[in-house]
């Protein structure tokens, strides 16, 4: 047996057996305390770059919570299927004891399309539909963009936002990096609020 067992006892070699076992489970159990260890580093390393970096982690069909004349506000994106159309709210939460009404007149509201780059592609006039929010409680502003107007955009705006380069080809990795960013602008009487959300391309 060359560089292991050399002596013919059944004893010894029985001994030897179970030396040879011990030390696979002494091995084995190492594996696993090295495993957990890799789980806990990164588990650590995740909890420190989200607490760090909240917004990598933000859902995205929801913008960041603003405060708007008093109301906390934030856009999300209607999740309805609709082939023509795309759907975003503007939720406005009422903590207040009486009722308010929305939009303030004093706003005066616009819809945009920016790509990665920061290139603005789309630009229009939100004329949003007077609304109530009774007391203590949640309401919202919705706003409606016909897919079609994107359409007609120039290329490099149009492949962003329904993925033209899309192909069998291309690495699955790269397609998490794509998106176009939704903006809705807020101009109050005294500053201007922007809501974004992230969206992947159109299909």
């Amino acid at each position: 047996m060359g560089k292991g067992y050399h002596s013919r006892s059944p004893e010894e070699f029985r001994d030897y057996l179970k030396q040879i076992g011990d030390k696979n489970k002494k091995t084995r159990w190492r594996q696993i305390v090295l495993l957990i260890d890799l789980v806990l580093v990164v588990l650590i390393f995740y909890i420190g770059f989200r607490a760090l970096n909240p917004g990598s982690f933000q859902n995205r069909t929801q913008s960041d919570k603003q405060i708007v004349d008093g109301y906390p506000t934030y856009l999300s994106l209607s999740r309805e299927e609709d082939d023509q159309f795309q759907g975003y709210f503007l939720f406005i939460e009422n903590n207040t004891k009486a009722e308010i009404h929305v939009p303030n007149p004093g706003w005066k509201s616009e819809f945009r399309i920016q790509t990665r780059n920061g290139i603005l592609c789309f630009q229009e006039e939100i004329q949003w539909e007077n609304r109530t929010i009774p007391a203590e409680a949640n309401g919202f502003l919705y706003h409606s963009v016909a897919k079609k107007k994107w359409k007609d955009l120039v290329t490099d705006c149009r492949k962003e936002i329904f993925d033209e380069e899309a192909s069998i080809f291309r690495s699955k990795f790269r397609s998490l990096d794509l998106g176009f960013y939704a903006q809705v602008l807020i101009h109050s009487e005294d500053r201007t609020f922007t809501f974004q959300i992230k969206q992947k391309p159109y299909k």
